[in-house]
């Protein structure tokens, strides 16, 4: 029978919270008969892949379990996934996750009625310790539908999803993310911020579905929430590589002002602060660092003029010591001061 969409869930030592995960899948409204359900393994030492074992038994048409024997990270998960899929429209869950019943019977009726390239929709989260949910919703469409072909749009759009952006609250065609080469990196986090920036950029055509599907779970142990200073690099290496990447393309000929602007916020702005705050040690040779970058990269970045959208007086004092050649001690005594003026 063919399936009307392929759900991706990377998986890694879940044994807890898989149950919960799969129980909100296989009781879609959509119905488990046209869902094609991808787990990947990723190496768990866990019980995980004896559970996903039972759900591949148990439902053998709909759930499909692909192994890893070394732990690859969700980009790599992700992108292997991808390949299996087999039917025209791709979601993605995380294992320690839950959806609503009626989310991709929603979402897929919305891609298959509006024939956009990718349709989203509200989420909010919560823990062990609490239980009630906290929902984030996206100002920016309460019509649903938003014709990306106009580059004001796209762009306002892009602004809000800078500081944050999932691909777990959409729903893709599989055509469209083949079209255009979109996949995730491997063997970084943040992953999903480089598969996302690059889906927008490129689609033409996207709706907006106001209501509170997807409830993600808040994991004290999970990469997120730990923020360690070597993750936090790598989201400098994920927005490098999204620049990179974006100048091979023609999308930077069409979007080069936003483009910049992101990765200066991404690789600069965010990181410098959340650096100095984890590990001073490190902050100078950072600072170092990213201005020889940038000023190699977006040399015209005092420009930009999507950095009047700028209001955060933290954000303009960071940018600020671009255009300063500082020495390791004025450096630290500038953090210092603007972390006492941050407290008080």
């Amino acid at each position: 029978m063919e399936k009307k969409i392929s759900i991706i869930i990377p998986c890694y030592n879940v044994e807890d919270r898989i149950d919960s995960c799969f129980d909100s899948l296989k009781n879609q409204t959509i119905g488990i008969e046209n869902m094609e359900i991808i787990f990947v393994n990723d190496a768990s030492t866990d019980g995980t892949l004896q559970k996903l074992t039972t759900y591949e038994q148990a439902y053998p048409e709909s759930v499909v379990v692909i192994q890893f024997e070394e732990n690859c990270k969700q980009g790599a998960a992700r992108n292997v996934a991808l390949q299996y899929a087999t039917a025209p429209y791709i979601g993605y869950v995380d294992s320690d996750d839950f959806v609503e019943p009626d989310m991709f019977e929603q979402m897929v009726a919305a891609i298959e009625k509006e024939d956009c390239d990718f349709v989203e929709c509200d989420w909010d989260f919560f823990s062990t310790t609490k239980t009630e949910f906290t929902p984030n919703s996206f100002p920016h469409s309460k019509n649903g539908y938003l014709n990306f072909s106009k580059k004001e749009i796209k762009e306002s759009y892009l602004v809000e999803q800078l500081f944050f952006t999932s691909m777990w609250t959409k729903v893709f065609k599989k055509s469209f993310l083949l079209e255009h080469n979109i996949f995730c990196l491997e063997g970084l986090r943040y992953e999903d911020m480089y598969f996302c920036y690059f889906a927008i950029l490129y689609t033409k055509k996207y709706y907006y579905i106001p209501k509170r599907f997807y409830h993600y779970y808040l994991n004290p142990q999970g990469t997120v929430q730990q923020r360690k200073i070597d993750q936090q690099l790598d989201m400098m290496d994920v927005a490098m590589a999204f620049l990179q990447d974006a100048r091979r393309t023609d999308l930077y000929n069409q979007y080069k002002d936003i483009i910049d602007w992101m990765f200066l916020e991404k690789y600069y702005i965010y990181m410098l602060w959340d650096i100095w705050d984890m590990a001073k040690d490190q902050a100078y040779d950072c600072y170092i660092q990213m201005c020889e970058v940038i000023s190699q990269m977006v040399p015209d970045y005092g420009s930009n003029p999507f950095r009047k959208l700028e209001s955060n007086r933290l954000d303009d004092f960071l940018l600020k010591l671009l255009d300063y050649s500082l020495s390791q001690d004025d450096f630290e005594d500038l953090m210092k001061k603007l972390k006492l003026q941050q407290e008080k």
